[in-house]
């Protein structure tokens, strides 16, 4: 990131593998073979991790061969990337520190880890229940680059006016999509805070294969209380104004 920003679960049941104090991932495709998406999460939960070096993860299962792991931001949202694994506890917490080394060390394993362990349980400290699964409504699409274009000016502005406390909530806090639904009234907004997470993550970064040009979008839906937007690299989720979702506060 080329800027400075600002910055409860019930009794649970360890699964195989697990322990009160770790949770474990069983890939259900192997290491080698989904090592870019390894290594790609690791890097977002490095970069999550310069933000705020209390960031937490926690680990959602999504059907019965893949897991979301959702990263906590201090920019009022969440981060998701999505890797073919099963959690031994859905829904369960860690504090992200240790989250790049394992999975980066998974991606490079010749023999192939089938079982990755996570410490640092933190399952209290994650305000609100995840995002829902299925629900949302498709507002519109944009284009990636149209997203790249709205980061880059953030930097620029970011060079030029920044202050020891990085950049002022008023340039953060200012909205930089205004989308309109078919489906429903009233004006969706997406804000620069959330801009800069998708630029500084690297969810919307230009594709390298020209075979993925095509899929160079990102599109936002909402339920009354989420707002989503899907981009290339990931997914970021952040809770509608009036809704009832909630997100951690930045540790």
């Amino acid at each position: 990131m080329l800027f400075n920003l600002p910055g409860g679960d019930p009794a649970f049941t360890s699964g195989p593998g697990a322990t009160a104090d770790t949770v474990t991932l069983t890939l259900t495709r192997p290491a080698r073979a989904q090592a870019a998406t390894l290594h790609r999460t690791a890097t977002v939960a490095t970069r999550v991790l310069r933000m705020d070096s209390g960031a937490m993860a926690r680990f959602v299962a999504v059907g019965e061969q893949a897991t979301d792991i959702i990263f906590s931001t201090p920019l009022g949202c969440i981060v998701a990337e999505r890797v073919h694994a099963v959690p031994s506890q859905d829904g369960a917490v860690v504090l992200a520190d240790g989250v790049p080394g394992v999975l980066a060390a998974a991606g490079d394993s010749a023999a192939g880890a089938e079982v990755l362990t996570f410490t640092g349980r933190a399952d209290m400290l994650w305000t609100g229940t995840p995002p829902p699964a299925t629900g949302f409504t498709v507002v519109d699409t944009v284009p990636g680059a149209d997203v790249r274009s709205l980061f880059a000016e953030m930097e620029k502005e970011a060079e030029a006016h920044s202050g020891p406390a990085g950049l002022p909530p008023s340039l953060l806090d200012q909205p930089l999509l205004r989308l309109t639904s078919r489906h429903e009234s009233g004006i969706v907004e997406i804000t620069g805070r959330v801009v800069a997470a998708v630029g500084a993550l690297g969810l919307a970064a230009e594709p390298k294969q020209a075979e993925m040009s095509d899929y160079d979008m990102v599109r936002i839906s909402t339920t009354g209380s989420w707002i989503r937007m899907d981009a290339l690299f990931g997914t970021v989720y952040l809770p509608r104004p009036g809704g009832l979702a909630r997100i951690p506060s930045p540790n």
